[in-house]
């Protein structure tokens, strides 16, 4: 830290004052009564200044009489503050303007919501649907712009742009151009370094052990106002055109969650009805993203918005749209080789087939009615099965009469049988994946490897799975153990697998025409966001894309270079898409990484070689080098972990830390061994059951993907744990990229092949 020059002292004279300013206008403004005459006023009061101000204000004046006005509609629900005066704004503009008139300087403030009275010269804008918050976020201080405001183009110079952070009403802290300025708990003020770039955790740099221990040191442990951060790349990825499939790809740390979720406030802010939080559906990839997504999108004002993992939402709808499941259970104990047929992005044709050839099998039964009855089928044989019959079940009660003539009957049977066998979705199912010839000839159709031992070993665990669950009986030969009963019996007969209940809703949109079933429920959405979508397999991001109602935005962001499954069933967004016959727009690869420093980077990269395309990657900032420490056996390593993090707990009590681990074996053994040794505030996580409190997380690598934490130690990094291979490739690099500050890599065995020499030699 730095002692506070007269300049800096200027600069938190004038950004208090000018909060206490705003928050005096904002209590005047809450302790009158509201009333829809109050409403009222304001918007006549509004219009008014229309006529007064400048030309480019009118963009701003119009949208707040917007929102006043939907304030007004809803004034007998609850009343809803249009901003927070514990924390109105987190960003400050003065633009030059260079207007058709005489020059002037204004500033403007960047907050969540809007209030903007003229008169008083408050500008508080909403970073959502304001069109003057491009300014800053695409533009520098120091920087000319040119921008259209209210349909007239724009031009001026931004004076100054600084980012606040104003914390239970007080001001805790200005970013600008010149400093980064921290008000302590001592509620005295200092210089920091630079911490442009920063997401989460502290700006301070770590110690390098063993002179000071693993950490940092410094006051500043608030979290910045994530909305603050978005650069102009990641703003122009937000505002996308709102209809059809966007894809936001980019490596770790390069901000495509808070991308997405900004798209979903984005749109929400655009259009509340249409993209109301009951209309939208968010997927994460396990439960500890899923309980960060639910904290983040309160804090940009969308409440409501039900946050699923893939499997979890993938069953509920399954049962909702077909009872018959409703007794199923979920399994992952599904063997490797029919796991990875399941999630082939050949089975999406080869399901299609099969419908298709389903609904062939009646021809004979139609013709036998007539040339006429058979013409009326034949013509419909584009629609899905479901809709098919129902168009012809209305030609025959309609225009058809004539045609059927005695029998009208015969046919009525004919199509509640067709309804009854073409609108099971389970016996599709079941029959597509134990019919030998079918899939053997599906996937070398479409020059697909597999062994034989994969088919039978997929056509045995369906035959398994679809077993009803309470019936002992049933049981196939392959895997049989010497007892008689199948190896896999225990963890999967009468369950179904995430692949599973996935292929099952397919089967639905290919018979019904859309997300229906037997139940008649249907399920769309408005906006369906699929986050670390690189894990799912093709057949189940088709699926979710075609979940959305027709031209409703759906949001696809992830990274293939951090997949943790290699069965996922592609590798490149281009294959994907190419794959399951889908229109998208594959955004420009996201390059530069705010979460980890460039040391960290460095070797996230080298790790992952030629793997991570040619994407060319910046780094926002230099931190701590990374260390490798080696020790003879892991009573060692454990003394000497134990010692650095009793220390790190008693400098910071807010930090947070992970230790990660390849498997859960060695997660337990550190785990258990630092209890031993009193390290404070750890927590062993075995299924993502992370509350994101301050202390020490002891997990394993398969858990921790979508996270981040301020140091990250790896847990035995060894040639055994991460022998030269893609998947210990992949894994690596999700492991180190989740550090934001610092990253350590303990060992007591021989050191990963993967690492570089600069740091196995140091």
């Amino acid at each position: 830290m730095t002692k506070l020059s007269d300049e800096h002292q200027e600069i938190i004279t004038e950004e208090s004052g000018l909060l206490v300013r705003i928050q005096d206008e904002l209590a005047r403004l809450l302790s009158q009564p509201v009333s829809r005459t109050d409403f009222d006023r304001q918007l006549i009061d509004l219009r008014d200044q229309l006529s007064e101000t400048h030309s480019e204000d009118h963009a701003m004046l119009v949208e707040h009489m917007t929102r006043l006005a939907a304030l007004r509609v809803a004034k007998d629900r609850d009343y809803e503050p249009p901003v927070d005066p514990a924390n109105p704004y987190f960003g400050r503009l003065k633009l030059n303007d260079r207007p058709k008139g005489e020059p002037r300087t204004r500033d403007v403030l960047i907050g969540k919501r809007a209030f903007i009275d003229s008169r008083r010269n408050v500008q508080v804008v909403d970073w959502r649907n304001s069109p003057i918050s491009r300014i800053f976020y695409c533009y520098e201080q120091g920087d000319e712009y040119e921008e259209t405001f209210a349909g007239e183009k724009q031009t001026g110079l931004v004076a100054l742009r600084r980012t606040l952070n104003v914390s239970g009403g007080e001001l805790v802290r200005i970013r600008s151009a010149e400093a980064v300025l921290l008000r302590d708990e001592h509620d005295e003020w200092h210089e920091m370094g630079d911490d442009r770039g920063t997401l989460s955790g502290g700006a301070g740099t770590a110690i390098r052990a063993p002179a000071g221990g693993l950490g940092r040191s410094g006051p500043d442990q608030r979290l910045p106002e994530i909305t603050a951060l978005i650069d102009p790349e990641q703003f122009r990825a937000i505002t996308q055109p709102q209809s059809g499939i966007v894809v936001i790809r980019g490596g770790a740390g390069t901000g495509k969650t808070t991308i997405a979720l900004h798209r979903i406030a984005y749109l929400f802010f655009q259009d509340r009805r249409r993209y109301s939080p009951k209309r939208v559906l968010v997927i994460t990839p396990g439960e500890g993203l899923k309980k960060y997504v639910s904290k983040v999108l309160p804090a940009l004002d969308v409440h409501g918005v039900r946050i699923w993992t893939f499997g979890e939402w993938a069953m509920s709808c399954a049962k909702r749209l077909v009872p018959a499941l409703r007794k199923r259970k979920l399994t992952d104990e599904t063997p490797s080789g029919a796991r990875r047929l399941k999630r082939h992005p050949a089975l999406l044709s080869i399901l299609k087939e099969a419908v298709e050839d389903e609904c062939r099998s009646f021809d004979d039964a139609f013709e036998a009615c007539g040339s006429e009855v058979l013409d009326a089928w034949v013509r419909r044989r584009n629609l899905p099965p479901i809709q098919r019959i129902e168009a012809f079940r209305r030609w025959m009660e309609g225009q058809g009469q004539t045609n059927v003539g005695s029998n009208h009957f015969q046919l009525r049977q004919l199509l509640q049988r067709a309804s009854s066998e073409l609108g099971d979705p389970f016996e599709t199912w079941a029959n597509v994946l134990t019919d030998r010839g079918r899939l053997k000839a599906g996937f070398s159709s479409r020059n697909v490897p597999f062994y034989e031992w994969e088919i039978e070993q997929l056509v045995d665990t369906v035959a398994q799975q679809s077993d009803d669950p309470s019936d002992s009986a049933g049981l196939g030969a392959h895997g049989v153990g010497i007892d008689g009963v199948s190896i896999f019996a225990g963890e999967i007969k009468g369950r179904l697998d995430t692949d599973d209940w996935a292929t099952l809703l397919r089967i639905c949109q290919l018979k019904y025409g859309r997300l229906s079933g037997p139940s008649g429920q249907f399920i769309g959405y408005e906006h369906v966001v699929v986050d670390e979508a690189q894990d799912l397999s093709p057949l189940s991001i088709k699926l979710l894309c075609e979940t959305a109602r027709p031209g409703a935005p759906v949001t696809l962001s992830g990274d293939t270079a951090q997949r943790l499954y290699l069965d996922s069933g592609f590798a490149d967004w281009n294959e994907l898409i190419k794959d399951i016959r889908i229109r998208a727009n594959i955004l420009p690869t996201l390059a530069v990484s705010y979460r980890s420093t460039r040391q960290v980077m460095e070797l996230a990269r080298h790790v992952l070689g030629d793997l991570g395309g040619d994407v060319v990657a910046r780094d926002a900032r230099d931190g701590a080098p990374v260390e490798l420490m080696t020790f003879d056996e892991t009573g060692e390593a454990v003394a000497f972990l134990g010692d650095a993090l009793k220390s790190l707990r008693s400098r910071e009590r807010r930090c947070s830390v992970a230790l990660v681990a390849r498997t859960g074996g060695v997660a337990d053994l550190y785990y258990k061994a630092l209890r031993r040794a009193e390290v404070p505030d750890m927590r062993r996580v075995y299924r993502q059951e992370f509350d994101f409190s301050p202390g020490i997380d002891v997990t394993d690598v398969y858990q921790i993907k979508g996270l981040e934490y301020d140091y990250i130690v790896l847990l035995e990094p060894t040639a055994a744990h991460y022998p030269d291979t893609t998947e210990a490739r992949h894994l690596l690099h999700v492991a180190a990229t989740r550090a934001a500050h610092q990253l350590w890599l303990i060992t007591s065995d021989k050191p990963s092949p993967l690492l570089p020499e600069w740091i196995t030699e140091q």
